[in-house]
């Protein structure tokens, strides 16, 4: 699955993927060596650790959720097979987001703005920011960072799947849509054809204009240079609610199909951000869209809704 300006409006909510201090010199110079504190927050029922430099990052155990939710049916056919099929995806997964957050740590970080906390929970993942101020283009950047980061990965995936496992079998231009990708048949070929189709999902996913999604900010902030953030915020909310209803045409027939999946964006805080309107009344369109994102802050014990007043970045 944004953030922006001292008081929790999402610099790009995107967020699946938490506490304070400066970003650490080993993530910006691209590696994670060292990891400090590692428990389980009773607390907030999740996992925490911190990277080098005092990031804490804090997993949910909602994270979990996901994970599980498109191996239900295989668990109860092929127990062994979904237990290793289970554990790869959770891996793939787990490194697939707390990358993407990093990657807006990271571009964060080149615009002077600290990192607070990085969050990992049912709905994907949070980066949150200390107070900083840069250009529309500047948080446009940072939101972009995420997708990115996903798109390499599954450009690494995918070369390695063709160099390494077995090249793509052939798909014929009638059945693009009406069949699914060959399926691997080991287990190294199924998890480099499975990390390449799930950083391709998330890339796309986050890229769409929609809140909370890091497309919906990199539209926001790019259409408020024309616009204005009100009306940008709108516009963003527009397609957010189409959206919102559109992916239930992917939702139901992989129901159907046995696959439990939950897609972005959500309709609540996109239609929020269309009707302009927030928990509170505001005097100004800019407080009317910033009001949208606060609606899509999922924290604390078991994932529910809690405001704080930082800047985030969603996965």
């Amino acid at each position: 699955m944004d953030a922006k300006q001292a008081h929790e409006s999402p610099a790009l909510c995107r967020a699946f993927l938490f506490l304070s201090t400066q970003f650490s010199p080993t993530v910006a110079s691209g590696g994670v060596k060292h990891l400090r504190r590692f428990g389980w927050d009773r607390k907030n029922d999740a996992l925490v650790f911190s990277l080098k430099g005092n990031i804490p990052v804090r997993v949910s155990w909602t994270f979990a959720i996901p994970v599980v939710l498109p191996f239900l049916h295989e668990w109860s056919a092929r127990p062994k097979a979904a237990l290793i099929h289970t554990s790869i995806f959770a891996a793939l997964f787990f490194v697939s987001v707390f990358l993407h957050e990093l990657a807006h740590a990271w571009a964060a970080r080149r615009q002077g703005i600290g990192t607070d906390r990085i969050e990992l929970y049912l709905f994907g993942g949070l980066a949150y920011f200390r107070r900083g101020a840069t250009s529309p283009y500047g948080w446009a950047w940072i939101a972009f960072a995420g997708p990115l980061a996903n798109i390499l990965l599954a450009a690494f995936f995918a070369a390695s799947y063709y160099l390494i496992a077995r090249p793509l079998a052939p798909v014929e231009a009638d059945s693009l849509f009406s069949a699914p990708p060959p399926m691997p048949i080991t287990y190294l070929a199924w998890t480099l054809w499975v990390g390449a189709l799930l950083n391709g999902v998330l890339a796309i996913l986050n890229i769409l204009p929609a809140y909370p999604l890091d497309g919906g900010m990199i539209a926001g902030h790019l259409l408020a240079q024309r616009f204005g953030e009100g009306r940008a915020a709108r516009i963003v909310g527009f397609c957010g609610v189409v959206l919102s209803i559109l992916r239930f045409a992917v939702i139901l027939p992989a129901a159907v199909a046995g696959i439990l999946l939950w897609l972005p964006p959500s309709f609540k805080p996109n239609w929020r951000a269309l009707r302009g309107t927030g928990r509170k009344k505001t005097g100004s369109r800019r407080e009317a869209a910033k009001a949208a994102g606060d609606e899509v802050e999922w924290r604390g014990k078991g994932g529910w809704p809690v405001n704080q007043g930082v800047e985030r970045q969603d996965d």
